[in-house]
């Protein structure tokens, strides 16, 4: 990958012109294309971490249009609605403006600089190559013509006149210049920096990862009973209780709440026999609470002319219950349900509720 070029390797007077036949004597050689996209994975990383932490599970933002990070999850909070992400991805903008470098650019050593100045390019250009990117990323074209780019350069770099180069110690932006101390000290401390705050993104970012709650399905079968005294309709094959319970994420010991996409729960009927024909089917349930002193009852009709009713193939309904209705449902309540064929019962079939 090459040599990093620390500090400048001619004198050079920050104040002067920049001569673009010794650009690369100081500003440093053209960053290859892998360096390039290990920067983009880090400060991805960065981001998606500190999404993690600040925010909680959910989509952080990407750094480069067209291109998102596969790594986080799509649920929970949107990135704009978190103040650290804001300024995180503001603070982004203006390291690049005025040092030229992100932390992942800085952990991998290298800086975007103007092509006719050698300096970091202010905020300005920084913002209009960002939305220049947008056309690198059409068929991903822009992002690798630095493959074959004798500068290499993607589209944006061509249009605002920028170059991506290897160094650690770009040439000060005009408006830094006062700042900077002869030798630059710090520039070891800022890239190490660069490098604990860019491990910590990808640690916050892989994992592990341990959640509870979810989704939790129990399935029964279901059998019929004969009885001349009471005639069967038709009878339940099998019967299902499917709940959706908010959950936790842990990672790194950081944990979250992650609320579920649709609380609630359902039960699920089939049967194998044809519904009678013409016939008013209801599907009825029922939770119980220990000892059966409470009940909370469900019923859902499926029609005299439903897409079942006379049709010789499997058959099945679902009686949803509502969240708020399962806040009170604790361990030991009970499930059932039968159906109800122009008022003749069905024998129940059920289990215990899977919290």
């Amino acid at each position: 990958m090459g040599t990093l070029a620390t500090t400048p390797s001619a004198p050079h007077d920050p104040q002067a012109p920049v001569d673009l036949a010794d650009l690369a004597s100081f500003a440093g050689p053209c960053a290859s294309w892998l360096r390039r996209v290990v920067a983009f994975l880090l400060d991805n990383a960065i981001l998606a971490g500190l999404m993690y932490v600040a925010v909680g599970p959910g989509l952080p933002p990407s750094v480069l249009p067209g291109i998102e990070n596969v790594r986080a999850t799509t649920d929970g909070l949107p990135w704009s609605d978190s103040p650290w992400m804001i300024g995180a991805v503001i603070a982004m903008a203006l390291l690049q403006a005025w040092t030229g470098a992100t932390p992942g650019k800085r952990a991998v050593g290298i800086v975007v600089v103007g092509r006719d100045s050698g300096r970091p390019v202010g905020l300005l250009t920084t913002v209009l190559r960002w939305l220049a990117h947008l056309l690198d990323a059409i068929l991903l074209v822009g992002y690798l013509r630095p493959l074959w780019d004798a500068e290499r350069r993607t589209f944006a770099d061509s249009l605002l006149s920028t170059l991506v180069v290897v160094s650690r110690s770009p040439v000060p932006h005009r408006w830094l210049v006062p700042l900077v101390r002869e030798g630059r000290p710090g520039a070891q401390a800022v890239t190490a920096s660069a490098v604990l705050v860019s491990t910590a993104g990808v640690l916050f970012t892989l994992g592990p990862t341990s959640s509870t709650g979810g989704s939790v399905t129990t399935s029964i079968p279901c059998t019929t009973w004969t009885d001349t005294s009471r005639p069967d309709p038709f009878g339940f094959s099998e019967a299902s209780f499917s709940s959706t319970q908010p959950g936790r994420v842990t990672r790194w010991g950081v944990t979250h709440p992650v609320p579920p996409a649709d609380e609630g729960a359902e039960i699920t009927v089939w049967w194998d026999e044809a519904l009678p024909t013409d016939a008013d089917v209801r599907l009825e349930a029922v939770l119980s609470s220990p000892g059966g002193q409470e009940r909370l009852e469900y019923s859902t009709s499926l029609g005299t002319d439903g897409a079942f009713v006379g049709t010789p193939r499997t058959g099945s309904g679902v009686i949803e219950i509502p969240a708020n209705d399962l806040r009170g449902v604790g361990r030991g309540w009970t499930w059932a349900v039968q159906a109800r064929v122009d008022g003749v019962a069905t024998p129940s079939c059920g289990d215990v509720v899977p919290f």
